[in-house]
């Protein structure tokens, strides 16, 4: 495990969050960003990425990234060391057969639906080229790890994701209206697709101290995974219960521990993510600017909480904390934050816990 210390402590919290108690204190996970933006790192290239999946090429990337988690591992929190074998936005159209390029920032894959007569032809490959590098990372990441770290099995998004992915947000929003069956076609063949690839995944990746590092780092009990439905930020309470929260309760089921990612301006959706009883745990994740008033924020926290489910509080800085915590039970709580270095990560843990 990389010499983590207290990692035992560390999953003892992770068991106690799932089972909805707390340990000697919540799990905790701290990014260190030394400016005042949370985007971290250089801009990505399509050379860079193909690279990282190229086992002829990619020794030295895996290399640094086993000595960055070496010098994670003595930050004294509770992220598990891991690396992740493949998934990112650009990942969920490429594995469809779209086309990827870098942008100024990220990587991005150009929607391939342009017209709903080519749905016939749309088709999930496990031959699809993007699919077998990452495969191929998986087993190539869980030979070198040898157990000291968990293989995160990188997973495609949600099915509002996948569509829109394919589809192209704008268009895609108005699908909703003018083609709603063509957009349920398109989202059961998303939801098909998530299905064979995730479990296609867990057959490579091992578990980790009986758990699936999931993304975002984390923990869950036996065979995990996270979801995401970004695009549904844009819809309706009702439209998401519609197109997609079934497909989310039938993925979620196919897993021992599932939980979805929200960010702060879809919280909206929390009721009726609520209703899914499949989903264990909804991460709220702030927006800054872009987030609703704290007050809303909070009260949609309580109401996960209320309804039984765990919370995971993402991107809130210690100062926020300091105003959410109070309001909140530390049962079944997991709290993602950062702070400008190391060593103020150790005096915020001292200081706080």
């Amino acid at each position: 495990m990389l010499d983590k210390p207290g990692w035992e402590k560390s999953l003892r919290r992770w068991q106690a969050f799932w089972a909805g108690e707390m340990a000697d204190r919540p799990p905790i996970q701290i990014a260190i960003v030394a400016g005042e933006s949370l985007d971290t790192g250089e801009p990505p290239s399509l050379e860079s990425t193909l690279a990282r999946f190229d086992p002829l090429r990619n020794e030295p990337i895996l290399e640094a990234a086993e000595r960055a988690l070496a010098r994670r591992a003595a930050i004294p929190d509770d992220n598990p060391p891991a690396m992740q074998a493949g998934g990112g936005v650009y990942f969920t159209g490429a594995v469809f057969g779209a086309p990827v390029k870098a942008t100024a920032d990220m990587m991005t894959a150009e929607p391939i639906l342009k017209d709903w007569g080519q749905l016939r032809e749309l088709r999930f490959d496990l031959g699809n080229a993007w699919v077998q590098r990452a495969l191929s990372l998986a087993r190539q990441l869980v030979a070198r790890s040898g157990g000291r770290y968990a293989v995160t099995p990188g997973l495609l998004e949600g099915p509002s994701d996948i569509c829109a992915a394919l589809r192209g947000i704008t268009r895609l929003a108005g699908d909703l209206y003018q083609y709603p069956n063509e957009v349920t076609r398109l989202a059961e063949l998303g939801a098909e697709a998530w299905e064979r690839y995730m479990r296609t995944m867990h057959e490579i990746v091992p578990l980790y101290d009986g758990g699936t590092v999931t993304q975002w780092s984390v923990w869950t009990p036996g065979r995990g995974a996270a979801l995401q439905e970004d695009f549904c930020t844009i819809i309706s309470p009702n439209s998401f219960r519609r197109f997609f929260a079934p497909l989310d309760a039938r993925l979620a089921a196919t897993v021992d521990t599932a939980w979805i990612h929200v960010h702060a301006g879809a919280i909206h959706l929390v009721e009726p993510l609520l209703e899914i009883d499949a989903l264990r745990a909804i991460q709220i994740v702030h927006d800054g600017a872009a987030s609703p008033p704290m007050e809303r924020l909070v009260a949609a926290m309580q109401q996960v909480q209320a309804a039984g489910k765990r919370l995971i509080v993402r991107k809130f800085s210690p100062v926020e904390l300091e105003q959410i915590l109070p309001r909140l039970s530390l049962r079944g709580l997991a709290i993602d934050t950062y702070l400008p270095s190391e060593e103020a990560a150790r005096r915020w843990l001292e200081a706080t816990w």
